[in-house]
């Protein structure tokens, strides 16, 4: 029970505890503190600097960058590229002192967000080398060697990726084989492996590298270390590294670029690396980090980036869908008459709102520095991506057949290009990239349980003996009981001006009921669950699903107060009432379903499929299987 995810050892391994405030980590205790959702404001200066410069980026775009052609040639023509070098857009969360634009996390949203309402494509090229090319990494464990080196370089001239997946892993990144062995010499590495889904690698000049290295462990300055073993030397194990990997290294060969179902336009790689040698000062931090530094700079992406590029695109769809809406004529009438579309066009209102309440608030809480997002991150990533997808389909039915066939095929009779069937391919992407919802969530679910499970492990491991055993459970009673007793009682809300608007404290009082609610359960849950809760991520998703309905909850009432407060625009709160409405229904459901749900059925069903017990299913049909579809020649 104490490595509760079947699979995940690695992973665990790789994971620290909570280590900055985390609004989160309160919540699935039963005791959200929402001053943490009130941090300091941007200052003012910080904004203005944001906003002129989307201002540049926007006239950039408008005059020099063509969406159409990108999606038509499946290419991002290098002038493009050139242009938002020269504005610094590829720099834009390096410091100044490194040659890049210094913008605070909120910022580079913003200007994600710009360049996505234009091309999701571009937005996405511009972002991978910010959030997980060499950049991060660099300036989070690098030293200032290769921060005076490589920064002002991937600031102003080279495009970074990042390779991590393989062929094999997917989403299992503790997993990958590529190597990485010191030489005899001690001077370089060798590395041999293969890289997939390398985004911006055929057109990188440096990549950050996850490989293994055979390394031994030693005691330096008291604490445990790894050190790399040399060719030839035996090794404890292989562990996780991180490279800085310029791309014309002899031995690395780009053999494919990804093509897939949409975001034509990204270069992607599918590589070798064959006996490539890495020099040791190319190695990023210490030894053995490279997972904890991958999940790191991966948390950027969830936080930042992807947000950011789903709110992009959805904001991208919405003024032709209303358009669309209000001059399409069905049967003597507009589609804006009919009840169903009215209902359709409040719910992507609602999620356009709560996503960008959302991303919003996660972007300023990753600035505050000394906060622990790596849960608020997770969750702004799988809620932005998969409302951006409920969204950009509701508006395609809205266009209907308009929706489905492809803008240059419109624009070829004189209809308008607007590319919402392109929209739609793209998106599916970003529910993947970054870490999948189907990944996440369990992860998620890992940090809701880690607090139990800390306390609890002895107990769990169930190495004690009957005696020891009865100790454990009773200082547990000790602890627990108290603790459950004081979920009982309901705690005041922060007395802070933006609490005491009455909807906001509504909503934020629900939410703390809720969070008491939900902490309980869990607790009854893993105590009636215990180990078959390792494999259970149907009531995994219940708890990731809770959580991302309490921290939107508290997003939208709070952006809603900012909006009303600055802008006097009090018609905001018909968006934050309609989430939360939706929202009330799903927490309270999940809640009972932590403890009873109806999983079991169709998961049986699911497994005596895959067991081939329903044989008619495949019948009446030209029968092939996977490996039937490989190439032949």
């Amino acid at each position: 029970m104490a490595e509760l995810f079947k699979g995940l050892e690695r992973i665990e391994e790789a994971r620290e505890r909570l280590t900055g405030a985390s609004f989160m980590a309160g919540v699935f205790v039963g005791r959200p503190d929402f001053a943490l959702l009130l941090p300091p404001p941007e200052p003012p200066d910080e904004r203005a600097a944001g906003e002129a410069f989307c201002r540049k980026v926007e006239a950039f775009l408008k005059s020099h960058v063509d969406p159409e052609e990108i999606e038509r040639t499946a290419k991002i023509p290098e002038a493009v590229l050139k242009g938002l070098f020269e504005l610094g857009a590829f720099g834009m969360k390096i410091p100044k002192e490194y040659g890049g634009l210094g913008f605070s996390f909120t910022n580079y949203g913003r200007v994600l967000t710009l360049i996505a309402s234009w091309s999701n494509i571009l937005s996405l090229t511009v972002a991978v080398p910010q959030s997980i090319g060499i950049a991060m990494p660099i300036l989070l464990f690098g030293n200032e060697a290769q921060k005076r080196t490589y920064l002002p370089r991937v600031a102003r001239e080279a495009i970074s990726a990042f390779a991590l997946t393989e062929p094999i892993t997917g989403s299992d990144a503790a997993n990958i084989q590529t190597e990485a062995l010191l030489d005899r010499s001690g001077a370089h590495f060798l590395v041999n492996g293969e890289k997939l889904w390398c985004t911006n690698g055929p057109i990188a000049r440096y990549i950050t590298l996850i490989a293994r290295v055979p390394a031994r462990k030693v005691l330096q300055d008291g604490k445990p270390a790894w050190v790399p073993t040399r060719a030839g030397e035996n090794c404890d194990d292989k562990v996780h590294t991180a490279f800085i990997l310029p791309m014309e290294t002899p031995g690395v060969t780009v053999l494919e670029r990804c093509q897939f179902e949409g975001c034509r336009g990204i270069e992607n790689a599918y590589m070798r690396l064959k006996d490539v040698r890495i020099p040791v000062e190319n190695v990023i931090g210490e030894i053995g980090k490279g997972l904890k530094y991958a999940f790191t700079i991966l948390n950027v992406g969830r936080a930042i980036s992807i947000p950011a590029i789903c709110l992009g695109m959805a904001k991208q769809a919405w003024q032709p869908t209303l358009d669309r809406a209000n001059s399409r004529i069905t049967f003597g009438r507009p589609l804006a008459e009919r009840q169903t579309q009215r209902m359709r066009i409040g719910r992507m209102a609602t999620d356009l709102f709560a996503m960008e309440a959302l991303a919003s608030l996660v972007w300023h809480l990753a600035d505050q520095k000394s906060y622990d997002i790596r849960i608020e991150a997770a969750l702004a990533k799988t809620f932005c991506s998969e409302k951006a997808i409920r969204f950009l389909k509701d508006a395609q039915i809205i266009f209907g057949g308009m929706g489905y066939e492809t803008a240059e095929s419109r624009q070829a009779r004189g209809e308008p290009g607007f590319p919402m069937e392109q929209l739609v391919r793209d998106a599916e992407m970003y529910r993947i990239g970054e870490g999948a919802t189907d990944i996440l969530r369990p992860f998620v679910a890992r940090e809701a349980l880690s607090p139990h499970l800390e306390r609890a492990r002895v107990y769990l491991e169930g190495r004690l003996t009957r005696a020891a055993k009865r100790r454990e459970w009773l200082r547990l009673l000790r602890r627990y009981v108290p603790w459950y007793l004081g979920l009982l009682r309901r705690r005041p809300l922060p007395d802070r001006v933006e609490l005491r608007h009455r909807k906001v404290s509504e909503k934020l009082l629900f939410a703390e009921r809720a969070s008491r609610r939900v902490a309980r359960t869990i607790l009854y849950a893993m105590a009636r669950y215990r180990e078959a809760l390792r494999d259970d991520q149907g009531r995994q998703n219940r708890i990731a699903e809770i959580g991302e309905d309490l921290l939107t909850i508290a997003a939208t009432a709070l952006h809603a107060e900012t909006l009303q407060r600055a802008q006097g625009d009090g018609q905001v709160w018909d968006l934050a009432d309609e989430f939360f409405r939706e929202a009330v229904t799903r927490v309270d459901a999940n809640i009972a379903g932590l403890v009873r749900n109806a999983d079991h059925p169709p998961a049986a069903v699911g497994q005596r499929t895959l067991r081939s017990q329903y044989p008619s299913l495949s019948s009446g049909i030209i029968h092939r299987g996977l490996h039937d579809y490989i190439r032949k020649d």
